[in-house]
């Protein structure tokens, strides 16, 4: 900007100093990657001691309003980093033990799974992702599986349940 409009920017800026402005709420369209974006510029660039404690007390508040989001957190302070996430239509393994937490006739699905040969050895039984809610949900995911023709059940299943 050249010295000539630099003096023509302060002059208006000095013009409403003393006027008391009227804002008004902008609606903006933001993708999750813009939300990224910004999120890791706060992680590299070194901020203000006022607006880098404004940020800590934000997400403060926010990791404490969810256990899932507080143990993701420490775990990548501690190295570990975040779990490794499936996609929609990944297949996986889940143990019987797990899957049947959440079905009201758990049994008489085992006893399909085993006539048709669909649960193996090991007690897992072949399921695909049929959606990732996201990191900070208690059960993020929602598995399906097959367990006679054309039968099909689905459940929440965990980071830990999932096997490759």
């Amino acid at each position: 900007m050249d010295k000539h409009k630099a003096e023509d920017v302060m002059s208006s800026v000095l013009c409403f100093k003393n006027k008391t402005m009227q804002i008004k709420k902008v609606g903006i369209n933001l993708t999750e990657r813009d939300i990224t974006s910004m999120v890791e510029t706060i992680c590299k660039e070194t901020q203000s001691t006022q607006k880098a404690n404004q940020i800590a007390d934000l997400f403060t508040e926010l990791l404490l309003k969810s256990t899932e989001a507080s143990t993701l957190f420490v775990q990548i302070m501690l190295g570990k980093g975040l779990p490794i996430v499936c996609h929609e239509g990944d297949v996986i393994r889940c143990k019987w033990d797990r899957v049947k937490v959440g079905l009201s006739n758990a049994d008489e699905i085992l006893e399909q799974l085993h006539e048709n040969n669909l649960i193996n050895g090991d007690n897992e039984v072949v399921c695909i992702i049929k959606t990732f809610r996201g990191y900070t949900e208690y059960f993020p995911y929602v598995i399906e599986f097959k367990y006679g023709d054309d039968l099909y059940a689905s459940c929440s299943m965990g980071f830990e349940d999932l096997s490759w």
